[in-house]
């Protein structure tokens, strides 16, 4: 039975990094996250086969499967601190609980197969794998960009296949996979040198370097030429900064990096090009775990990595050296992690052999194997049980989308439904599901010229409105500390405004408090200037615009439509330098900057008939003044001096009754 467990683990680790779920929703990450987990439970199994059937009474540990099980418990703490929108997402997530959990259950199998020769093994069945990887991404670079993406099949797509996309989630990911087999079977190569054998006895493993190599170019260089979309490293050194101050030691919990990121990141992130995006992931590693795991995490990884430095002499430190600095210092990548995670489990320092005996009753029936065996399938079966259910979840969402985009309306409507029933804490499902059964009684209520609104579509309309509000409110309820879903309820409300008593309060209330909660988005406060700009409050508008101004100052619709609000007001002046600015910030070449130059001239006309209207009406009051008043001619004088008078000439006045009565203010020096 071992020997089965070791071939199992063997074709695991070959197919991980080639595996994806494309009937759901999130194909490579909640897809991988399924797999890991349910692959984990057989093996589990089987190892649990092979431990009673031949009465075993040791496991394999060393003291980064303690570590690793630390981490697990640490972040299942701050797991249960969490918002239940967020524990969702944490559950779903590759780099979240669910995915520690997956990773912390193949460490322990892993260590269980653990052997001198076996670790080799696995790194064969790795680079067979890793070479279909390696193929479709040189197939995906050498398709003409015209032809791309390519989506199969076109009706009910499964597959879409862009410049970027790789087998392993990301070019990232396949970057650092080619990077470490390229380190591996370079090693093997050496050795074989060392050993002076002939070019026929290290051939493969010369193939091999030259084929991983180049991929590992290749994969660089597609990062560079089609950018690389990251966190900025100040913006990550922030949102970590920030979350000390207020959630120092647990942090805002493993896989809630979008609630750090609303809240803490700084304003100087608006300024870049991913200013709209909301990041599930920091820039650096480190900076990730700081955040999620506060103090706690950050150091226990601390001292993890003193630990291994110590280790520097033992078997495997190189890789696990790599991967450790790579994990810490890049964006997080769950094959990074999964990678530094086998490695340190199948080949690096030594293992123990831990008694587990619990002898009981006369005969001294060792029971602990049975306890241990059962505490680890249950608790296994219901992380598989969660993730299996959110990964229909999934699939039901992924459903819906598709029927969104044919049009239908039912379709999308009963599989959003569906999609909530499996997984309902998951406020994406629910914020999504209000704008359909917003959408839905808008059609409803829309009728052709002439025709009125039947009774009946009036009532479906009322429901579907009512469930709008009540899910919207429910994704905030889920996860009320991310702005988007704060946003999504007062756009509900909006879209209710002349419909519902109120419903514009309501909205002004919901988009504050998103602004409240994530204080830097522009976006929110050009929210709340349209709705008082809708309701011709121009000078409020007015001021939103200007918020949204000051947290972006090169948010070209901000600008403009600030330029309106002042045009409203008959700040004409005011009007034209606001539209003048909205016209730098867009290409000279766009709709857009053709819409703002012709706005701008035909108020920079009505500008300059105004003042040469007011001047002409200054030079008629000038005239009317001089015919009513006489002219006066202008003496020039010279600054007389003081007078002087003797000591007889001088009058005996109390100057104290003549002293201006004066508060001295104290001088106050302005600081930095």
């Amino acid at each position: 039975m071992k020997v089965i467990l070791k071939i199992y683990t063997r074709i695991i680790l070959a197919v991980l990094p080639l595996f994806f779920l494309p009937i759901i929703y999130d194909a490579f990450g909640l897809g991988k996250n399924m797999f890991l987990l349910l692959t984990g439970m057989v093996g589990l199994i089987l190892w649990t086969v092979d431990f009673l059937k031949n009465k075993r009474e040791v496991i394999l540990v060393n003291r980064w499967l303690k570590w690793v099980v630390f981490v697990f418990v640490l972040g299942v703490i701050s797991f249960f601190r969490m918002e239940l929108g967020a524990q969702a997402r944490s559950t779903s997530s590759l780099l979240g609980v669910g995915g520690l959990f997956g990773l912390t259950l193949w460490f322990f199998l892993w260590m269980q197969v653990r052997e001198k020769s076996e670790y080799k093994k696995q790194v064969n069945w790795l680079s067979v794998s890793s070479v279909v990887v390696g193929v479709v991404s040189i197939l995906v670079f050498i398709i003409p960009n015209s032809r791309l993406p390519w989506v199969w099949p076109e009706n009910n797509p499964i597959l879409s296949i862009g410049q970027g996309w790789s087998l392993t989630g990301g070019l990232l990911a396949e970057a650092v996979l080619f990077l470490f087999l390229l380190v591996e079977w370079l090693k093997r190569i050496v050795k074989k040198l060392k050993e002076k054998s002939d070019f026929s006895g290290y051939f493969v493993e010369a193939m091999a370097v030259v084929f991983f190599g180049l991929l590992a170019f290749l994969s660089v260089y597609k990062l560079v030429k089609m950018g690389w979309s990251y966190l900025d490293l100040r913006s990550s050194w922030v949102i970590a900064v920030e979350t000390l101050k207020t959630k120092a030691l647990t942090g805002v919990g493993l896989g809630n990096f979008l609630e750090a990121f609303t809240r803490f990141r700084p304003a100087s992130f608006n300024m870049t090009n991913l200013w709209s995006s909301s990041l599930l992931i920091s820039g650096l590693g480190i900076l990730q775990v700081w955040a999620e795991l506060g103090l706690l995490g950050l150091i226990s990884v601390v001292l993890v990595v003193l630990s291994v430095i110590k280790k520097r002499k033992e078997n495997g430190f190189g890789q696990v050296l790599l991967l450790g600095l790579l994990a810490l210092l890049l964006p997080p990548t769950f094959l990074v992690v999964f990678l530094l995670f086998w490695v340190t489990a199948s080949n690096f320092d030594e293992t123990n052999e831990v008694k587990i005996v619990l002898p009981l009753g006369e005969n001294g029936f060792n029971i602990l194997p049975y306890l241990f065996s059962l505490v680890l399938l249950v608790g296994t079966g219901f992380g598989v049980y969660k993730v299996a259910l959110a990964t229909i979840g999934d699939f039901y969402y992924r459903q819906s989308l598709l029927m969104a985009t044919k049009n239908d309306g039912s379709g999308t409507y009963n599989n959003q439904i569906k999609a909530i029933g499996m997984n309902p804490n998951l406020a994406d499902y629910r914020a999504v599901y209000s704008q359909t059964n917003l959408a839905l009684a808008s059609n409803f209520l829309n009728v052709g010229t002439g025709e009125t609104v039947s009774t009946e579509n009036k009532e479906k309309a009322s429901t579907l409105i009512q469930q709008a509000v009540r899910e919207a409110q429910a994704a905030v309820s889920l996860d009320k500390n991310v702005g988007a879903y704060w946003a999504n309820l007062g756009s509900i409300y909006q879209s209710l405004v002349g419909m519902i008593d109120n419903a514009l309060d309501w909205s002004v209330q919901s988009y504050q408090q998103a602004a409240a909660v994530d204080p830097i988005n522009s976006n929110y406060n050009m929210s709340l200037g349209s709705l008082m700009y809708g309701s011709q409050n121009y000078p409020m508008a007015e001021r939103y615009f200007e918020e949204a101004i000051v947290d972006k100052n090169n948010f070209a619709n901000a600008w403009y439509n600030r330029a309106y609000a002042a045009k409203q007001q008959n700040k004409l002046q005011d009007a034209v330098v606001f539209m003048q600015q909205a016209l730098n910030l867009v290409p000279a070449d766009s709709d857009d900057y053709t819409k703002a130059k012709k706005d701008l001239d035909d108020w920079q006309k009505q500008l300059d008939e105004a003042i040469a209207q007011y001047q002409e009406q200054l030079k008629k009051q000038q005239a009317e003044l001089q015919q009513t008043e006489p002219t006066k001619t202008e003496t020039l004088k010279t600054p007389q001096p003081l007078p002087t008078m003797g000591a007889e000439e001088k009058v005996q006045v109390p100057a104290e009754q003549l002293e201006p009565k004066i508060t001295v203010v104290p001088t106050v020096t302005p600081t930095e």
